[in-house]
């Protein structure tokens, strides 16, 4: 049965979770009622049981949904629904952790997502909660699929091996923020190793994977060869692009490069001369889509 923390626990998770003190008093104020918010109840529910009854299962072959952004940004409490969602699952959460054997501070880096995302939802949306956020990677976390280990994330799960066969591997994420330099990316590789052979033995995984527009090659035409993302995207042994390709990220990209919300129609003309450009990276992005050219997600592996 979903049951909410109190008022007081919920502000002493918050904090723990590394939410600033105006995203804690704007939760707080915004709890949902199910007889005030029978609607957004009923979607809260819904959540709830789903992360409950997937508590340890990992990424499935055919991928992973996730939860939909919220339909509206002007209600605080639709807004603030997802982050009542993880305080009410966090309890079951921490206990799959101990049962797996994971340190708590372990589990506390990886799910303290919670309290950055907030803070980046203010900061794209000038909007309080995460309800304008696709909530694919934090459901992961908080139903023990994916960890922050060092500078990246990984998601347990089974999918496409180089080979074409099916099997054990590890989804990486890159979060903002930090800088992708070759050494943090390697010691957070090695953590990996260690923390998913000693936790989930019964899981034999053969590589890491990863699907961004950080691995598209494209980018080596514009950004020095010793950049941190050149360097990041040559570790990785790439799949093909498929011929014909029409699928993009020129919006996907807007909100990690310029803070702006992604968006699923064509950047426009007008769009580019307005966006900054003050790194390299955001220069890289104006010159290429000026030039009538596209961003692609590419896939690519790294042997565990």
């Amino acid at each position: 049965m979903l049951e909410l923390p109190s008022n007081t626990e919920a502000a002493r998770l918050l904090e723990r979770l590394g939410a600033s003190s105006e995203d804690r008093d704007e939760a707080l104020a915004a709890r949902p009622d199910p007889r005030e918010h029978p609607e957004l109840w009923r979607h809260l529910e819904q959540c709830y049981h789903d992360l409950i009854s997937s508590m340890g299962s990992g990424l499935p072959a055919s991928g992973y949904s996730g939860f939909p952004v919220i339909p509206t940004d002007t209600d605080p409490v639709a807004l603030h629904l997802y982050v009542w969602l993880y305080l009410a699952v966090l309890p079951k959460t921490l206990r799959y952790h101990a049962e797996c054997g994971i340190e708590p501070r372990r589990s506390w880096e990886t799910l303290s997502n919670l309290g950055s995302m907030m803070a980046e939802h203010r900061s794209v949306h000038e909007l309080g909660g995460i309800g304008r956020f696709e909530q694919w990677c934090p459901p992961l976390k908080f139903r023990g699929a994916e960890y922050r280990l060092g500078r990246l994330e990984y998601d347990r799960g089974r999918g496409e091996c180089p080979d074409g066969t099916t099997g054990f591997l590890l989804n990486m994420h890159i979060p903002s923020g930090a800088p992708l330099s070759p050494g943090s990316c390697d010691e957070s590789l090695d953590l990996a190793r260690v923390f998913f052979n000693r936790h989930f033995p019964e899981e034999p995984n053969s590589h890491f994977v990863c699907r961004s527009w950080l691995l598209d090659p494209q980018l080596a035409e514009y950004l020095p060869e010793r950049s941190n993302i050149v360097r990041f995207l040559h570790c990785f042994e790439l799949k093909p692009l498929p011929s014909g390709d029409r699928n993009c990220s020129d919006g996907d990209m807007l909100d990690y490069v310029f803070g702006r919300p992604s968006q699923n129609d064509p950047v426009t003309a007008g769009l580019l001369a307005e966006l900054p450009q003050s790194t390299s990276l955001q220069r890289a992005y104006v010159a290429h889509l000026q030039s009538g050219r596209h961003w692609h997600a590419r896939m690519g592996w790294i042997a565990f």
